[in-house]
């Protein structure tokens, strides 16, 4: 193999990759960079060929050989997980990029990446994936899955599937039915485990080997569990669509969740009706936004032992649409599908606004304004937030980030890296919630932040409980140590004022104090003394 792959795809290749292969249109290893020889027992010398098929094992001939079909030469499909290696039992894991280029359709380029690249190895939560993760991965590949095939909708549908009641599957059966579904999956990266014994997958509508029934009859007899499954049909449930797609998304959320309606049944019967009403939520949330239909109520936050206000939280109020019920489920729909960083965005702004129209007054206190900490996930936003704050240093007195929706963050070493961006930059960070649930001392271990809100759950009954008062004292011992104040929520009488005082709670938040409202003032302190 005397010749190279080309420049110009050299250049983008080993910006991800660690092998970079040509194949002929028989899958012959034409040229090849990296080292192939050391990675994959591949000679290289002239007149050495080999076919490429020949270094993958079975599973991996067929998803490679299927991904191939799809390719266009406009279009790059993967990550593909193939296992690669000459000899049958040294065979490497990597993830596949396959892609044609335009002006040479007879020719294949596969860039493979050891999957520490992509986040898989073994050191990194991905590579033994936990549940949540993959799942989340799964619906990030499925939002972006039309992007760039026009006409997709036509050739493929979803596939919901779950074992019948009373059936179980251990974890190995779930492992190897997850898989079974990559395998016959479109693009290889479109199935995943959604739930215990609950699984999702796209796949090609007229393929015998990827067709629902194929499916079904290929899990029963691999597990000897009887399974039920619903369809969901692309074109007809006009999945090309964004808003319906974060539908279906949504829809698959509430699939794994045993919510009321979205069981396998429901959705086998209505899947377009329960697409259609969530994609119409998905427009009226998006028109909130457009047209700014919300409001911000400001709640005091006291300092305990000086009885002054320190600051407030803005909270949101919307201008409900009909088909909303509540200010809760609003909050909570844009998380599930996808929408809460750019309502985060607009409430940054608006409370960036009033700041500065109060400071143009003479007074202005500071504010604390909700994250998501879905929304600190997402590049985009991050790259938004941190320039913002960069053109608004004047007010890192001012203002303040609080993170909410911690049991929603996967990647804390990521986010850890944005929160010290944004304490750099000068502002204050808080997180919500610390307590509730297992991680609450991982994220405060990892997170590195100014301080914490206790969760009100250890507050409400700490006056009678003893086990509370308990939990309370080691939270806020611990994070004196680490020099991070504490916020208690949930404040509602005067014993509850007192004990998180004699506790050494830092600073107090709740009706007690002040309920929120629309406007900016000192917090009823008095009744403290």
């Amino acid at each position: 193999m005397p010749q190279k792959v080309p420049n110009r795809f050299l250049g983008y290749a080993f910006c991800v990759g660690d092998l970079l292969l040509e194949l002929s249109d028989d899958f012959t290893v034409k040229n090849a960079d990296g080292a192939v020889k050391k990675t994959l027992g591949l000679e290289t010398a002239p007149g050495s060929a080999t076919n490429f098929l020949d270094l993958l094992d079975v599973p991996g001939r067929g998803l490679f050989k299927k991904n191939i079909k799809k390719l266009t030469g406009a279009n790059r499909l993967g990550p593909i997980s193939l296992n690669v290696g000459f000899d049958a039992d040294s065979k490497e894991k990597f993830g596949a990029f396959i892609a044609k280029l335009p002006t040479e359709p007879d020719v294949v380029y596969v860039v493979l990446s050891r999957p520490q690249r992509l986040g898989m190895n073994d050191a990194s939560p991905t590579a033994t994936m936990v549940a949540e993760e993959k799942k989340q991965q799964f619906f990030n590949n499925l939002e972006r899955l039309f992007d760039d095939e026009p006409g997709l909708e036509d050739k493929v549908q979803v596939t919901v599937i779950e074992a019948d009641d009373g059936e179980s599957l251990n974890a190995g059966q779930q492992s190897n039915i997850e898989q079974y579904l990559q395998s016959v999956s479109y693009g290889g990266n479109t199935a995943s485990r959604v739930a215990e014994a609950k699984f999702a997958v796209v796949h090609e509508k007229e393929n015998d080997t990827s067709s629902t029934e194929a499916i079904r009859t290929a899990v029963e007899q691999a597990t000897g569990v009887s399974i039920s499954t619903a369809t969901i049909d692309a074109a007809a449930s006009n999945l090309s669509d964004k808003d319906s797609m974060k539908a279906l998304v949504f829809g698959l959320q509430q699939f794994a969740e045993d919510s009321d309606g979205f069981d396998v049944e429901s959705i086998e019967e209505n899947c377009g009706t329960l697409i259609g009403e969530t994609a119409e939520r998905v427009r009226a949330f998006r028109q909130v936004l457009s047209d700014g239909a919300f409001s911000l109520v400001y709640q005091p936050i006291v300092d305990m032992k000086r009885l002054t206000t320190h600051h407030f939280e803005a909270l949101t109020r919307f201008d409900l649409p009909e088909i909303m019920r509540s200010q809760w489920e609003m909050i909570r729909f844009a998380e599930d599908v996808g929408l809460i960083d750019d309502f985060d965005r607009a409430v940054i702004n608006r409370v960036i606004k009033k700041i500065r129209e109060l400071m143009s007054q003479g007074v202005a206190p500071a504010i604390a304004v909700n994250v998501s900490g879905r929304s600190l996930s997402h590049p985009e936003f991050i790259s938004d937030l941190i320039k913002t704050l960069e053109e608004n240093r004047d007010l890192s007195g001012h203002l303040s980030l609080e993170i909410t929706e911690s049991a929603r963050i996967l990647d804390l070493k990521s986010l850890a890296a944005v929160v010290q961006q944004i304490r750099g930059i000068g502002f204050r960070v808080y997180l919500d919630d610390f307590g509730a649930g297992a991680a609450g001392f991982q994220y405060l271990k990892s997170l590195k932040v100014d301080a914490v809100k206790i969760d009100g759950a250890y507050i409400k009954d700490a006056v009678e409980s003893a086990e509370d008062r308990a939990f309370l004292r080691s939270m806020v011992m611990l994070c004196r140590e680490l020099g991070i104040d504490t916020v208690g929520e949930w404040v509602e009488t005067k014993d509850h004022a007192d004990l998180l005082k004699d506790i050494g709670v830092d600073y107090g938040q709740g009706y007690f104090y002040g309920k929120p409202t629309n406007g900016l003032m000192s917090a009823r302190v008095a009744k403290s003394a």
